[in-house]
């Protein structure tokens, strides 16, 4: 009622027109949950998933663990979000295992499709903007709707803490308004207790897979509508594998925080002036963050993902190669070996030759035909169709780019094993440093670099060092001396894993040359993003060494110039952005030393 009467002022008009809207934003937000529509709905999801997956893999124990918590407690699902499909293989698995169903935070997107909007909203799907900017009556509308379930206890709620699809198939920075809306209730002391739920959700084909590359090469997202999900049957006739649903362990918020977020603070503040200081935020925070690192944990590393990441590594060497069944495989395994080695199982059914052929047919559409059994076939990718050229990068460009995209978004789904072990690899093997403080301030700055490519939990990087470089020692490719000095023991496998992480720092080397002193104002960071496009697409025409076409994607060039904003390279003015070159400068010069070719037999 505050904020009625807070709205009704500012807008010097009668209470009952600001009423009348906070009716109308709540009809257009909610749900009208009906179990006769979801069980129609559920079969024909059933029939498509049939047609689709060869099995659908959960932790079952896990499942009937929430199913019993959920009796109780108010029970949040927070999932990793790769494609569409994964709120409703959520829903389907929770109606087959008797628990409720959630309460799903869908993006306003969805009310454009007609007949559809309809269905999800009687399926339990509530909409929400995708900003709510300064709009104070959306924003409290909103938040009373969301916590009035978590209250009350009366269906389970899902939301994504990413906010939108993974098109690039790692995880993304996490947003943090909705969990912050969600904790709500626990601080004012509404909710004894709230039950976060991480779910990794991994599939081994991606539905999306092929609009995701288009979009990441800048074309728009297509408009969602029912007509576009029913040309979309086609999809139906292809093989799309299997899909997993990692539960993880239920989080208590009360134990979870403790004593870093004291309720007292807030529960005797009155519902207009609460709000949450600058140490609760840091909390919140820290907290999403680790959400998201258990998606990572619990993520299923698959075949498909190594194999990607083996390809892309040969087209480092020769973007046009044809490659050899017995050269994939080779790299695969050796792979393979070395993420045993730090502790990370990958997913094998059957055996590895039988497994990774599996795959290959069922990706098949990405190569020119080929002969799956037999002994020793070739493999060469083709090109898809682009309508025209972009930013000044040429078509045929383009169409080469999509193949190596979708590789790319593949690949990226097992980079989270090794992001960290790669980059202190790296900084032994390129900048030469061997002293274990100074070793271990480079790795927290380049990670702070990263931070939107490898998602890390802030104020924590000091021990995910330290966890590394366990991991790295206990495998025998590092040592420490007892006067704090590194040392590499196995340089092949040091050289491996810098491998793996370095194409990450070149394409944001690349995004950081744009910038140029004749131009120190900026206007439109989508132009820039457009000029990076043709800078990569230039220097991939002309050969240069550590270009790849996957460093297209407009993904990690936006995360560069975010970086950069973080780093305070970017000034605010009346007429745009002014570029700090000094701060640029002592940024590019500490990446080089990182990034600069060395001869690693000598080390």
């Amino acid at each position: 009622m505050s904020v009625i009467s807070e709205e009704t002022l500012r807008r010097k008009c009668a209470p009952e027109d600001v009423k009348k809207e906070a009716e109308s934003l709540l009809d257009e937000m909610s749900h009208t949950f009906n179990l006769l529509n979801v069980r129609s709905f559920g079969y024909a999801v059933c029939k498509a998933m049939e047609k689709l997956y060869d099995g659908i893999f959960v932790n079952e124990q896990k499942l009937l663990e929430i199913r019993e918590i959920s009796k109780t407690n108010s029970v949040i699902f927070m999932p990793s979000h790769k494609t569409y499909f994964d709120f409703l293989l959520l829903s389907l698995i929770c109606f087959q295992y008797d628990i409720q169903l959630p309460a799903i935070a869908a993006g306003q997107d969805f009310m454009s499709m007609k007949f559809m909007a309809g269905v999800l909203r009687r399926s339990g799907a509530f909409f929400m903007r995708r900003s709510f900017g300064t709009d104070q009556l959306y924003w409290a509308v909103f938040s009373e709707y969301v916590q009035t379930h978590v209250v009350n206890n009366d269906r389970t709620v899902e939301f994504f803490v990413e906010a939108t699809r993974s098109r690039v198939g790692k995880s993304l920075h996490p947003k943090y308004g909705m969990l912050q809306m969600i904790l709500e209730p626990y601080l004012r002391g509404s909710a004894y207790d709230i039950v976060i739920v991480p779910v990794s959700m991994n599939y081994d084909k991606i539905l999306e897979e092929k609009l995701y590359a288009y979009e990441l090469l800048g074309f728009p997202k297509p408009k969602e509508s029912t007509g576009a999900l029913l040309k979309a049957r086609e999809i139906l006739n292809n093989p799309h594998g299997s899909c997993f649903l990692t539960f993880g362990d239920p989080i208590s918020v009360r134990d979870h925080f403790g004593v870093s977020l004291h309720r007292n603070t807030f529960v005797c503040q009155p519902d207009s002036q609460f709000v949450l200081h600058n140490q609760a935020k840091l909390e919140i925070k820290k907290f999403a963050h680790h959400v998201v690192e258990l998606h990572n944990k619990n993520a299923v590393i698959t075949v498909w993902s190594v194999a990607c990441m083996v390809i892309l590594q040969t087209f480092d060497r020769d973007d046009q190669a044809t490659l050899s069944y017995s050269g994939i495989y080779s790299g695969v395994e050796d792979l393979i070996t070395l993420l045993n080695l730090l502790g990370t199982i990958v997913n094998i059914q059957g055996n590895l030759d039988k497994n990774l052929r599996y795959y290959l047919h069922m990706h098949a559409d990405l190569f020119e035909p080929f002969d799956v059994a037999s002994d020793n076939f070739q493999l060469r990718f083709i090109d898809f169709p682009v309508d025209h050229e972009k930013q000044g990068v040429p078509i045929k460009v383009m169409e080469r780019a999509v193949s190596r995209l979708i590789l790319t978004t593949y690949s990226n789904g097992m980079i989270h094993a090794v992001d960290s072990e790669g980059i202190i690899c790296t900084i032994l093997l390129h900048n030469g440093l061997r002293q274990l403080t100074k070793v271990r301030d480079e790795f927290c700055w380049l990670h702070n670099l990263m931070k939107r490519e490898f998602v890390t939990i802030p104020g924590e990087l000091p021990q995910l060092f330290e966890k590394s470089l366990k991991i790295l020692t206990s495998s025998e490719i590092l040592t420490t001396s007892e006067d704090g000095i590194l040392e590499i023991l196995d340089k092949k496998n040091a050289n491996f894993l810098s491998k793996l992480v370095l194409p990450y720092f070149y394409n944001i080397e690349i995004a950081l040359g744009v910038f140029s002193e004749k131009k120190p104002m900026i206007s439109d960071m989508g132009e820039l993003v457009g000029t990076v496009q043709k800078d990569i697409s230039d220097a991939y025409q002309n050969r240069l060494p550590n270009t790849r076409l996957s460093f297209l994607s407009t993904e990690p060039i936006k995360n560069a110039f975010a970086a950069l904003t973080d780093f305070g390279i970017f000034e605010k003015s009346s007429s745009g952005m002014r570029t700090n070159f000094a701060k640029l400068h002592q940024v590019k010069h500490r990446l080089t030393n990182f990034t600069k070719s060395h001869d690693v037999s000598k080390l």
